[in-house]
């Protein structure tokens, strides 16, 4: 592990010595922004997945042969990379349980001090430097997505909407890191979840959670978090439901669609994002839509523009959305029916699975780039 950190570093210097970095960018790389924008650090690599948090770290998943999770440290002026799990394999998804204690997802791939395999493992991170394994439990074709539910050592193990694994989500009881285990199943649909959000509706009392995955969006009544009952279901107008996240209010819900045989960022239906009023959870009603106005229409799999992941900006309805090549945009959602734009951040090699807000900063992880920093200007929180 010190040796592969090590190896990465150097790489990074000795690319920087010889001119190829401005800002921590590739000089031959344009990149195309709105003027709010401003780039605070980047660290190259490939393959990188989704995102977690907690407290002072921000954890990078990264896939392939070279996969594994990155840590960065954000306590000083400029974040620093300060420790790396190696667990070479696909997807490897990441969460937050709780302080020191991360949970990564995968379908295939091993990791060091575990053996090799399919599910969700559980790693102590108490000590990013020396990071070790703690058990992990074997899932039917593996895990494409995890959330762990507020305030438990529940996790939810998604096998990614494709009735992969039988299209049945897994319920993970980790109060006893040393033995992750299956605590409950769910199947909601036969093609299970993509993904999983969690928030309390706008009553303040229960519970919601909202699966996005196979041909539509489904909200699960998880006041009782090992026992989800299904409330509303089949609403969506998207080709393929990646995430569905309601604002901070929880009022109303974007939906984003990854539209992986149509693509299109120049507004038009096709991978973009979706808003529904919620609040009758029973009965979602459609009221908004948006998508990138940048841009020809990309023709084929490498210029994939397509609605990804998302979070929101503290208490705001502005949403961080990652958009593969479409890179990443901040959208002002404070008027569901005519959602506004107001940052973009889109590098001509841009390939962005994940881009969320967290402690000031925008953070994306970037198939092709790596780690891109963000700073926006005049970025409300409240």
């Amino acid at each position: 592990m010190k040796t592969k950190v090590l190896v990465s570093a150097l790489v990074s210097v000795l690319v920087a010595s010889l001119g190829g970095f401005a800002s921590g960018t590739p000089a031959d790389k344009a990149i195309d922004k709105s003027d709010n924008v401003k780039l605070v650090k980047s660290i190259p690599y490939s393959g990188g997945s989704d995102i977690a948090f907690q407290g002072k770290y921000v954890y990078f998943g990264q896939l392939g042969d070279d996969g594994g999770v990155r840590i960065l440290d954000n306590s000083g002026k400029v974040p620093k990379e300060v420790g790396f799990i190696q667990c070479p394999g696909s997807q490897n998804d990441v969460a937050v349980v709780r302080p020191g204690l991360l949970a990564l997802g995968y379908h295939s791939g091993s990791c060091v001090g575990g053996p090799p395999g399919a599910g969700v493992r559980l790693i102590d991170v108490s000590n990013p430097k020396k990071p070790k394994f703690l058990s992990q439990v074997e899932l039917p074709g593996g895990n494409h997505t995890l959330t762990v539910y507020p305030g438990t050592d529940i996790i939810y193990a998604s096998p990614g909407g494709l009735a992969n694994g039988g299209g049945t989500e897994q319920i993970l009881d980790a109060s006893n890191p040393k033995k992750l285990k299956i605590a409950a199943t769910f199947k909601p649909n036969p093609t299970g979840c993509h993904d999983i959000t969690f928030q309390r509706a706008a009553d303040g009392d229960t519970m919601l959670a909202f699966c996005a995955g196979g041909g539509e969006v489904t909200i699960w009544d998880v006041t009782d978090e090992l026992a989800p009952v299904v409330i509303a279901h089949g609403f969506t107008p998207s080709f393929f439901p990646h995430a569905a996240m309601p604002t901070p209010d929880g009022e109303y819900l974007v939906m984003t669609d990854e539209a992986f045989v149509a693509h299109d960022c120049v507004g038009g239906p096709t991978g973009s994002v979706w808003v529904y009023d919620i609040r009758i959870p029973q009965a979602p009603v459609l009221v908004g839509h948006w998508g990138p106005q940048r841009g020809a229409a990309p023709v084929g799999v490498t210029d994939w523009c397509t609605a990804h992941n998302l979070n929101f900006v503290g208490k705001t309805r502005q949403a961080v959305i990652s958009w593969y090549t479409g890179g990443t945009s901040v959208v002002d959602f404070s008027n569901p029916t005519l959602p506004t734009e107001v940052a973009y951040f889109t590098p001509d090699d841009s390939d962005v699975w994940s881009a969320y807000y967290f402690d000031g900063l925008i953070w994306v992880n970037d198939l092709q780039r790596g780690i891109d920093v963000l700073k926006v200007k005049g970025l409300k929180t409240k």
